[in-house]
This record gives C-alpha cells, sequence and structure tokens, in this order.
C-alpha cells in the first residue's frame, strides 16, 4: 500500500509520466505471471489427464482401405513356347494318324503276302500232286504192258514219254499261273508302297500346314488372353483409384462431422457450466486455479491487478468461468483508474 508521501508526489505526475509507470508495472506483472501461469498449467495437465480417453477410431474398418479386388498376374507365352506346344500336338496327331495309315497299308500288304505264300504252296501242291499221278499213270501203263507181253515194246517207251510230256505241260500251267500270280502281287505291292509314299507325304504336308495353323490360332488366343486380363486389370486400378479418392473424401467428411459434433458439444457444455457453474472434480480444478490466480493477482497493487489479468495471454483459457469472477474481485478492491 503506497504511503501518504508516495500518494502526495503522485499529484504532482504528469499523465506521461502515471502512464509510463503503468506500463512498467504492468510489464513487471505479467513477468511475475509466468510462475503462476506454470502452476495453471499444470493444473490443466491433471485435469485433461483425468478426462476419459476419447474412443480410438478405427478409420480402417469403417472404411476398407480398398475395395479388395485383386489384379490378375500373367505372364504370355512366349513365340518359342506357342510353337513347342503347337509341335507337340502336331506330333501326337500325325504319329497316331500315320500309325492308322501304316497299319492299313500293313493289312493290305500282309493280304498280298498270305497270296504269295498260297500261290507257292498251290504250285508246291500241284507239283507233287502232278507227280504223284503221273508216277501211278506209268506204273499202270508198265503193268499193262506186262499184262499185254509188251513190257520191252515201243509201245510202252512212247506211252511213258507221252506220259512224260503230259505231266511237263500240267506243270508248266502251273509254274505260268503261279507267275502270273506273283506278277499280279508284285504289282499290287508296289502299287501299295507308292500309294503309302504319297500318303506319307500328304500327311507330312498337311500336317505341317496343320502346325503354322496351330501357331497363329495360339499367338491370336494369347494375345487376346493378354488383352483381356490387360482390361481387367486396368478396370479393378481404376476402381480402386476411384474408390480412393473417394475414401478420402468420405473420410475427411466424417471427420468434420465428428469436430463438428465434438464443438457442438463442448459448446452445450460451456453454455450449461457458464448457467450452472462447474461440477465435480473440474469445479474442485478450477477452484484451485482460482485460488492460486486470486492470491498472485491480489498480492500486486489494486491499480494495475484488473489491467494485469485483463492483459495476460492465458488467464482467461486457464481460469474459464472463474475468469469473470476474478476480475470482479480484483475490481471491488480497486478503483481501477484506466490510462489507456
Amino acid at each position: 500500500m503506497a504511503s501518504f508521501w508516495d500518494e502526495f508526489k503522485d499529484l504532482f505526475k504528469t499523465d506521461s509520466q502515471r502512464e509510463e509507470e503503468h506500463k512498467r508495472e504492468l510489464a513487471a506483472a505479467l513477468e511475475a505471471e509466468k510462475e503462476v501461469t506454470d502452476k495453471l498449467a499444470a493444473l490443466d495437465r491433471e485435469y485433461r489427464d483425468s478426462l476419459p480417453e476419447e474412443p480410438e477410431i478405427d478409420l480402417d474398418k469403417l472404411f476398407p482401405e480398398s475395395l479388395g479386388l485383386e489384379k490378375v498376374e500373367h505372364t504370355p507365352a512366349t513365340d518359342e513356347e506357342l510353337a513347342a506346344r503347337a509341335q507337340a500336338g502336331v506330333d501326337s496327331e500325325k504319329t497316331a494318324e500315320r500309325q492308322e495309315l501304316e497299319h492299313s497299308f500293313g493289312v493290305t500288304e500282309q493280304k498280298l503276302d498270305d497270296r504269295a505264300r498260297e500261290a507257292q504252296d498251290e504250285l508246291a501242291d500241284n507239283y507233287r500232286e502232278l507227280g504223284e499221278l503221273y508216277d501211278e499213270l506209268r506204273r499202270q501203263a508198265g503193268n499193262d504192258a506186262i499184262a499185254r507181253g509188251v513190257a520191252r515194246s515201243s509201245i510202252l517207251t512212247s506211252a511213258r514219254q507221252d506220259l512224260r510230256d503230259e505231266q511237263s505241260r500240267k506243270e508248266a500251267q502251273s509254274r505260268a499261273a503261279y507267275d502270273a500270280e506273283m506278277s499280279d502281287i508284285g504289282s499290287e505291292l508296289e502299287s501299295l508302297r507308292r500309294e503309302q509314299d504319297a500318303a506319307f507325304e500328304q500327311l507330312d504336308l498337311k500336317y505341317a500346314a496343320e502346325l503354322e495353323e496351330r501357331i497363329a490360332r495360339l499367338k491370336e488366343e494369347r494375345d487376346e488372353t493378354a488383352r483381356r486380363y490387360a482390361e481387367y486389370n486396368n478396370e479393378v486400378e481404376e476402381k480402386e483409384h476411384e474408390y480412393a479418392v473417394k475414401r478420402e473424401e468420405d473420410i475427411a467428411e466424417y471427420l468434420k462431422d465428428r469436430e463438428k459434433e465434438r464443438l457442438e458439444r463442448e459448446e452445450k457444455q460451456r453454455e450449461e457450466e457458464k448457467k450452472y457453474g462447474y461440477t465435480g472434480e473440474k469445479q474442485e480444478n478450477y477452484a484451485k486455479r482460482y485460488d492460486i490466480a486470486f492470491e498472485f493477482y491480489s498480492s500486486l497493487s489494486p491499480d494495475i491487478a484488473a489491467d494485469a489479468l485483463a492483459a495476460s495471454p492465458s488467464m482467461k483459457y486457464y481460469l474459464g468461468n472463474y475468469y469473470e469472477k476474478l476480475m470482479g474481485a480484483l475490481g471491488a478492491s480497486s478503483s481501477q483508474t484506466r490510462y489507456f
């Protein structure tokens, strides 16, 4: 409290001097206020730590990171691989068809071989049968000559010669028939071999063309499949991109709405607290803040205390509803002369 002498000296100070002195005292008060601010900040942290934690928002659960679409991993076959695949198919079919041709020609060739063996057997049988027949005829001719007493006559000799000549003619006829049959068989075999060679050549040409067609067809199928997969993967990428953009927008809108709701709740709470006051732990915490602030500001000169409180950058935040109460208490204890 200023002494009478100090108050007397103040009567002779100019307005400028009083204003300058007021500024110095106000600056000193704000400097001293830092210690008080630290205490209030500690109480503020203590109060906020006691508040229940906001439930953590699982944004990935509310807004999945992707649609879950997956691209198709596809590696197109090379030209060499397609050629090998086509070659394997052609070789398999060609081998099967060649075996069928070989079997068919083999059956025909076997039939001709059988005819040749039959002709040989028939010729041998004819020779044997003719030999047996004419041996018997010659024996009978000899017996007949003996019976007639002409066993050594020229008649018997002539008869036997006739039989030999007839046997030779019959054997020649059989041989001619055999040679004709064998000639026919040989011609048919030669024709069969030419037909077989032509068929195999045609088979080679057929499957050479088939190979080219298959390779071209496989390449076309490969390119079409690659195009479809590429188109599908592009659609997946486009959809996922669109979803990602939309997801960011939805998350931003969701967080904006939550923040709006939070601010509305806090505003409603402030209005209720302004009307009805703090309660519970909050009231106890702010009451402690008020006591600390009141003790500090009431220790200041009455004509500076309210101005120091008004100039404080943080007291309004720390004291909340108690700010006006403290301002009223300080104003009540001072005439609070204003210089600016």
